[in-house]
């Protein structure tokens, strides 16, 4: 019996039938704090002829495997959890309580951004119910919003597949609630919903966020105080897992035949000088994805694995745009949090983040210079890569896959990185030192 379902079943035995309604109150309140903003979703359990079904022990699994958010992490007297119920706490990112309502799960979270926590949350019960009782399946809903045509928000549930659909096909949305008969505003339901809140979070431009990033001056002082930080910082930081969670998720396929991360900057130093380049050297950089580092700042020193040396065209430049802004961004508004919760030393934090500072400069080049060959593909505007459409994650894909191919050729090893599975049994390719991690992000 593996570690978990030996957990799973002393739990089962162990929890009461009660809710602890005393511990409930000590911590959560009637109201979001101010400064906190909350949203719910539900996972409605159907069986296959999409019947209410009962996924009995399902808290049971949840309690086990979200035990790194549980309020009892550290002390186990102050865990609040019952049999039909779960209160979670992920610092910046909010406060999370879980119940059955019925079979339906609900999913409440008060956070500065909840969305993050929630997208978790829910990807993590949907997983679990799909995979551990089979038959069933997890239909994500989201209750009604003001204004309401019978003055109780909240009262109907909305399937988001179909709030996707209609939304998709340009039709206006009835609410199915007898005796209410308003025309919903799907993109407001919408907001609460997982598969919503995906590619990208950030808005195109990210100056704002890297501003913000800046003023917090000393990041590490932030993350050892996660107590005192206020709602804008926690924002903001929550905004930036939200991204790097998101990145990671949609490049998923690809990750079973390669590594997802990586840096970039121009080799030749009169690169910036070279208008109507055509070809041009780069040094490409890979990361673990686990500790969210380059792998030079967790080799020995003067280790050069993981790091190589390519020869790309221009237009592969210009088509793989979007994707290259992507991935050059999310890591540059990482670098700090991930530099910080590493100790990492100054002078490797300035190394790598003015190598993320130059892709991103690479990125704008070729943008300038190539106005008319983005009209054919490459154009970064938030239609191409925001929102998570089929056609953007294909292309987004068909980039990594191409680049998969011109590294296996020069290292098959990927500098050494580690191919290790999730408990959802996701793809991550993690530094040596990590490969037998307990639990990976």
């Amino acid at each position: 019996m593996s570690s978990e379902s030996s957990d799973t079943s002393l739990i089962a035995q162990l929890l009461s039938d009660k809710c602890p309604t005393e511990l409930l109150k000590q911590n959560w309140s009637d109201k979001p704090t101010a400064g906190k903003s909350e949203k719910q979703l539900i996972c409605r359990i159907v069986d296959e002829g999409g019947a209410s079904a009962n996924a009995e022990g399902l808290f049971y699994l949840l309690i086990v495997r979200l035990h790194k958010y549980s309020l009892g992490k550290k002390d186990y007297r102050k865990s609040v959890h019952w049999k039909r119920g779960l209160m979670l706490d992920d610092d910046y990112n909010g406060r999370a309580l879980l119940e059955y309502k019925g079979t339906d799960l609900w999913i409440t979270v008060r956070a500065a951004y909840p969305e993050f926590l929630i997208h978790e949350l829910s990807k993590e019960v949907k997983w679990l119910v799909e995979y551990f009782w089979k038959g069933l399946r997890c239909q994500v809903m989201v209750p009604g919003v003001d204004p309401c045509g019978k003055g109780v928000p909240g009262t109907e549930l909305f399937d988001v597949e179909k709030l996707i659909q209609y939304k998709s096909y340009g039709m206006p949305f009835l609410c199915t609630l007898q005796g209410c008969d308003r025309l919903q505003d799907i993109d407001r339901l919408l907001r609460n919903a997982p598969s919503q809140q995906t590619t990208s979070q950030i808005p195109f431009d990210p100056q704002p966020l890297i501003e913000a990033l800046e003023k917090l001056n000393k990041i590490d002082a932030v993350l050892e105080n996660l107590d005192k930080i206020n709602e804008d910082q926690q924002e903001l930081l929550s905004k930036i897992d939200f991204q790097f969670a998101d990145l990671k998720q949609m490049l998923a396929d690809e990750a079973k035949d390669g590594p997802r991360l990586f840096s970039f900057q121009p080799i030749e130093p009169g690169f910036w000088d070279l208008d109507k380049w055509v070809k041009a050297k780069f040094k490409l950089t890979l990361w673990c994805e686990h500790s969210r580092r380059p792998l030079p700042a967790l080799n020995p020193k003067g280790d050069k694995q993981g790091v190589y040396e390519l020869e790309l065209e221009r237009e592969w430049f210009v088509k793989a745009k979007p994707f290259l802004k992507l991935m050059a961004t999310t890591l540059f508004l990482w670098t700090p949090v991930a530099g910080a919760a590493a100790k990492l030393a100054l002078d490797n934090y300035e190394d790598i983040k003015k190598e993320l500072e130059l892709g991103l400069e690479v990125v704008k080049a070729v943008a300038r210079g190539s106005k008319d060959a983005l009209k054919g593909g490459g154009s970064d505007a938030p239609a191409d890569w925001v929102g998570g459409d089929q056609g953007s994650r294909r292309a987004e894909g068909a980039t990594l896959r191409q680049l998969h191919a011109i590294l296996k050729e020069k290292d098959p090893s990927f500098g050494g990185l580690v191919r290790v599975q999730n408990k959802r049994h996701e793809f991550l390719w993690v530094h040596e030192n990590f490969k037998d991690e307990d639990e990976y992000s």
